[in-house]
């Protein structure tokens, strides 16, 4: 009896080892399973760490928008950036309705001789541009580097609230002189000067057609048109 005993325990025991064994051993792959996976995460993150930081700061000053753009090389060692062209970064204007207002490499010459740059570990450039025109409102630009190895773009949304500039529409009437003109407003016939390059830009219009342009009001409160607005 005492034998029978016996060999039940041993075969109860062993049953349970067997078990625990197995539980034992599917825990430890489902642990090496897991732990293999969140190693390869790690790798990846680490990866997507930027090698270059790019900020960008709006300002206003002197009746224009300051755009001051940074790019600091956080690789860890000394980067070369090559450019095509005397063009070294751009940026792209929108309105607050996502519509691209202003490309500078468009509006700028720059000579074709090519360029390389090395910028060390921790070494910061900056780019400073200016935006004349902008009326009072909302706007988002970004700005990036013209480089074949790295764009490094920054993007940001500003508002512009101290302008001079306004934005003006209407139907022109015609030609009150050399310097002056006049366009229809709202049914209201108003009277404009002309810069020198608004009178550059009015001989491409003819009588009754649709004008959009900026300008301002100067000290003896005549409106004075600093250029015409493109594709209106």
């Amino acid at each position: 009896m005492v034998n029978k005993k016996f060999s039940y325990f041993v075969c109860s025991a062993l049953a349970i080892g067997l078990l625990s064994g197995c539980g034992s051993s599917a825990n430890v792959d489902k642990q090496g399973s897991s732990g293999s996976s969140s190693k390869t995460e790690t790798p990846a993150k680490n990866e997507v760490a930027a090698k270059f930081q790019a900020k960008v700061e709006i300002k206003e000053e002197n009746d224009d928008v300051a755009v001051l753009y940074k790019v600091k090389n956080l690789s860890g060692a000394a980067k070369k950036l090559s450019f095509s062209s005397g063009l070294e970064a751009d940026f792209i204007l929108y309105d607050h309705n996502g519509h691209i207002l202003k490309r500078y490499s468009e509006e700028i010459l720059s000579t074709q001789a090519l360029k390389e740059v090395m910028l060390e570990n921790n070494q910061e450039i900056d780019r400073v541009f200016k935006i004349p025109g902008l009326v009072n409102g909302s706007y988002k630009i970004e700005v990036f580097l013209l480089a074949k190895e790295e764009q490094a773009k920054a993007v940001t949304e500003f508002q512009v609230r101290n302008s001079i500039y306004k934005q003006g529409n209407g139907q022109l009437v015609g030609l009150m002189d050399p310097h002056t003109i006049e366009v229809n407003m709202d049914g209201e016939a108003i009277a404009f000067q002309l810069s020198d390059q608004a009178r550059e830009e009015i001989t491409s219009f003819n009588d009754g057609d649709p004008v959009s342009f900026i300008y301002i009001e100067n000290d003896k409160g005549q409106k004075v048109i600093e250029w015409f607005n493109k594709n209106n």
